[in-house]
């Protein structure tokens, strides 16, 4: 059995995490996912994994009540550890590391596996004491875990240096946040027509949240200024738009005055019919927009290969419209899959210029298939714990 540590509520949601698990789970492993928030079901194929209670956060709280509730959590980790003789725990983000950390101080002899998808950085969490005092944690156990995973080449500089990680440590494991699609004919069909466009329409689309740092100034902004007659901008929110949203309030009004913008907010039970959506447009759009907190600060303006996002748009084919990044440069000097936008070419720029139109889809789907892919990593990855073990018990 291998346990998994994690404060964050999107465990099936992240490709990386639930193909992790359902690949455990298919060898025969169980799986006791720690964690506070449950309000997820386990889907149905992971059947091999259940959830356990777990501290709702990393500070100790001193009203007595309380305090009494989170030692009891905290002990269930280390009781549930114990009796089920777990020697691997998956440490997701800071808190599943820091909350590793300390159970392993009762539980002598488990690795630490560190998944990091959010990196958090000293200057950006030096305004918040609490958050700062836990990064100190952060970086404390980081010293001790037993491998690490993370997406990129630059994503793994970045956290090496945030969390002074020693030179000589050798088993990252690189591995970008990306589903693996499988043959599904039960998927539903989309295509223009179901947003009443003709096909020769084309269409962007940006899809996952709304909020500044989205990228949606900018995609008001292109819209405001104008779009060609047969070109469409499609706003995908993966969850209900909030009427009273200022954002939805502007593109509404856009959308009412006549501009091509679409607003869609479906929610997709499985990747199959997700991606099975994004393939009836033509091109993708993935804007990062820091603001300088924790979450959506440094930790996006480097997004990279943890994007979901942009693994989505080449598992459908989409050749995409992307932030400028390190990492994004290096994909598309190597594969022709997108451009960049910047001050100079910004969005509209490129929608004007159709920037995109020369791609060859194809190479979407080869660059998925060479670099995206996650299937083989994170084979390589359970192997060697296995075979860890295994040589444990001889």
């Amino acid at each position: 059995m291998i346990g998994i540590i994690t404060l964050n509520h999107d465990t099936f949601s992240n490709p990386t995490l639930y193909e992790t698990i359902l690949k455990l789970n298919k060898r025969g492993i169980e799986v006791l996912l720690f964690c506070g928030y449950q309000e997820i079901p386990i889907p149905n194929e992971l059947a091999l994994t259940k959830y356990a209670t777990a501290p709702k956060a990393l500070y100790i709280p001193r009203r007595p009540k309380t305090f009494v509730t989170y030692l009891k959590d905290f002990f269930t980790i280390v009781l549930a550890i114990k009796k089920h003789n777990i020697r691997d725990v998956f440490a997701i983000d800071p808190y599943g590391l820091v909350m590793a950390g300390r159970v392993r101080k009762f539980c002598r002899g488990i690795d630490i596996h560190y998944f990091s998808f959010e990196i958090f950085f000293h200057d950006e969490v030096a305004v918040y004491p609490i958050v700062a005092k836990y990064k100190n944690s952060e970086v404390c156990y980081a010293k001790s875990v037993k491998s690490i995973i993370i997406q990129d080449p630059k994503r793994q500089e970045l956290l090496k240096t945030e969390n002074n990680i020693d030179f000589n440590f050798d088993n990252w494991h690189l591995i970008p946040v990306s589903a693996i699609l499988r043959p599904n004919t039960e998927a539903k069909k989309y295509d223009k027509s179901s947003f009443h466009l003709k096909p020769t329409d084309i269409v962007y689309i940006h899809s996952g949240s709304i909020a500044s740092w989205t990228g949606i100034d900018e995609l008001i902004f292109a819209i405001e200024k104008g779009l060609p007659d047969d070109v469409y901008i499609l706003i995908h929110n993966r969850f209900p738009f909030n009427p009273n949203d200022e954002y939805y309030k502007k593109l509404i009004a856009l959308q009412k005055q006549g501009n091509n913008v679409i607003l869609h907010d479906a929610y997709f039970e499985n990747l199959n019919d997700y991606v099975d959506f994004l393939s009836a447009f033509d091109f993708g759009i993935a804007i990062y927009s820091p603001d300088g907190s924790v979450y959506t600060g440094k930790n996006i303006a480097e997004i990279g290969l943890a994007s979901g996002k942009f693994s989505a748009y080449m598992l459908a084919g989409l050749p995409s419209l992307l932030s400028e990044c390190d990492a994004y440069k290096n994909v598309i000097q190597k594969y022709d899959v997108g451009q960049l936008i910047s001050k100079q070419y910004d969005l509209h720029y490129h929608i004007l210029n159709r920037s995109l139109d020369a791609i060859d889809k194809k190479i979407c789907g080869l660059f998925y298939n060479e670099q995206l892919n996650p299937s083989k990593k994170l084979d390589f990855f359970i192997d060697l714990i296995i075979n860890d073990r295994c040589k444990v018990r001889r």
